[in-house]
């Protein structure tokens, strides 16, 4: 394999070795980009020399939202098993497109491969967990090659994904279904067609894809999240990907992430069977 650093620009190099911003307890902060927004907060484990990544991609419908939202309970719990989580903010709608934000995550999995063995992470084991507007993200990258290629990466840099909750997985479907109505939805996509369905996870389902999924969603009230998350993954099953999708009932689509790694958490046992019996850190 090529060195890819010889690709890094200076900034980026500058980062490996610098905080560029002010450190949040427990974390290391770095940028990855050039973007004010372009920060990832790496929380590791210790006593592990290469922790399988979890990076977690915010929501907040493309245009809100902080990488502040996967930094409650979350770092501490999967740190205690083992894995390094990392959260990333990135550039936000009206200023950015949603293509930028895709860049930016796949420009994030790229510094993080980069810099693996400095931070003692596993290059090779680098798990997407989004929520909301961020699974619809999550999932565009790990079914559309286009974004990682800009890095010189394959789509199996990602090993698998986790879609909490996710929104717009078929961008064209939520349209009809009415979502076209919502700000956020108009915000991100627009009116053409043709962009809606370029950045649909649905339309990108043939292989290659990310080889393991798992798709959880609030059972009790969002039943079309529901739904579009059985059509994408029954795609990706048929494409070859490992997908299983998983209602989860009593909750609501902000305690979903809002409640991740506290005890007795429905969605935290569905990702630790997810994690352990596909994706488990190697002793």
């Amino acid at each position: 394999m090529k060195n890819r650093m010889s690709r890094i620009p200076p900034w980026a190099m500058l980062a490996v070795s610098t905080v560029a911003v002010a450190a949040k307890p427990g974390a290391e902060t770095f940028h990855y980009g050039p973007d004010r927004a372009n920060i990832l907060d790496v929380y590791r484990p210790e006593n592990v020399k290469h922790a399988p990544i979890l990076l977690f991609i915010h929501g907040g419908g493309w245009s809100a939202g902080s990488r502040s939202m996967g930094e409650g309970g979350q770092p501490a719990y999967f740190k205690g098993e083992g894995y390094a989580w990392v959260s990333m903010g990135y550039r936000m709608v009206p200023k950015a497109r949603v293509e930028d934000q895709a860049e930016d995550v796949a420009a994030a999995i790229a510094w993080l491969r980069n810099r693996a063995e400095k931070l003692h992470l596993d290059p090779e084991s680098i798990t997407l967990i989004g929520h909301s507007s961020g699974a619809h993200l999550a999932a565009l990258v790990a079914t559309d090659p286009r974004w990682l290629e800009k890095e010189h990466l394959p789509i199996s840099a990602i090993k698998g994904v986790i879609s909490i909750d996710g929104a717009a997985l078929d961008v064209p479907g939520m349209m009809a279904a009415g979502a076209k109505s919502s700000p956020y939805y108009s915000g991100a996509f627009g009116v053409d067609e043709a962009r809606q369905t370029s950045l649909s996870p649905q339309a990108h389902a043939a292989a290659p894809n990310a080889g393991k999924w798992l798709f959880l969603f609030d059972g009790d009230h969002n039943s079309t999240s529901g739904y579009f998350a059985g059509s994408l993954a029954a795609a990706l099953s048929n494409a070859g990907a490992e997908a299983s999708v998983t209602p989860i009932m009593g909750t609501t689509h902000m305690r979903m992430i809002n409640e991740l790694g506290k005890p007795g958490d429905e969605v935290t046992e569905a990702i630790d069977l997810f994690l352990g019996a596909k994706l488990a850190p190697v002793p």
